[in-house]
């Protein structure tokens, strides 16, 4: 790098001054060129940092987005699991209580068995003793106001529109509820 101030000096003629001068004004074209190329690079640095703290706070606001959305999965997920699992814990009570039920019926169904074997005359005399209720629907009722109440809560349990319900324990419980309210009618 040239000291301007002692080359000025030095230079004594004319042609010298003259260089001198061209060698300033294009060391000041080439600062200022410098200068606005350094102004444009930082505007492009300044852009491209306002670009990167948008993409940021978009970036952030989805990642906060995206948490809430699995948090509230999470949470959908564990009830859904609990209801599972009482539907589950549920069943289980239904199947229990099912295999009672069908184990009462293949109890009343031996002794059936049982009692039509003896013959018939011994079964309508236990029938009439109130020991066996034909099908045993009304069994230990004794009076008309609670055959009347057994006769409403079986036909709650197995009418054909109901989810349980079946026709021909219906006509059963029918018949049977028509014989014991004639005995109750003529009594």
């Amino acid at each position: 790098m040239l000291d301007f101030d002692e080359e000025l000096m030095k230079a004594e003629a004319p042609d010298d001054l003259k260089k001198m001068k061209i060698w300033m004004f294009q060391e000041q074209v080439r600062i200022q060129a410098k200068k606005e190329e350094l102004q444009e690079l930082s505007h492009e640095l300044q852009d491209l940092k306002r670009t990167l703290e948008i993409e940021r706070t978009s970036i952030e606001m989805r990642e906060k987005t995206i948490k809430k959305r699995f948090e509230d999965n999470e949470a959908f997920i564990e009830k859904k699991k609990k209801i599972i699992e009482d539907a589950y814990q549920q069943l289980a009570l239904d199947r229990k209580s099912l295999e009672c039920e069908r184990l009462n019926f293949e109890h009343e169904k031996s002794k059936y068995r049982r009692q039509k074997m003896y013959g018939a005359k011994t079964a309508h005399q236990q029938y009439e003793a109130g020991a066996y209720d034909g099908t045993c629907f009304f069994r230990g009722v004794d009076s008309e106001l609670a055959l009347r109440k057994r006769y409403k809560e079986l036909l709650k349990i197995f009418h054909p529109d109901n989810k349980c319900g079946d026709t021909k324990t219906l006509l059963l419980i029918q018949t049977e509820y028509e014989s014991i309210r004639s005995r109750y009618c003529e009594g």
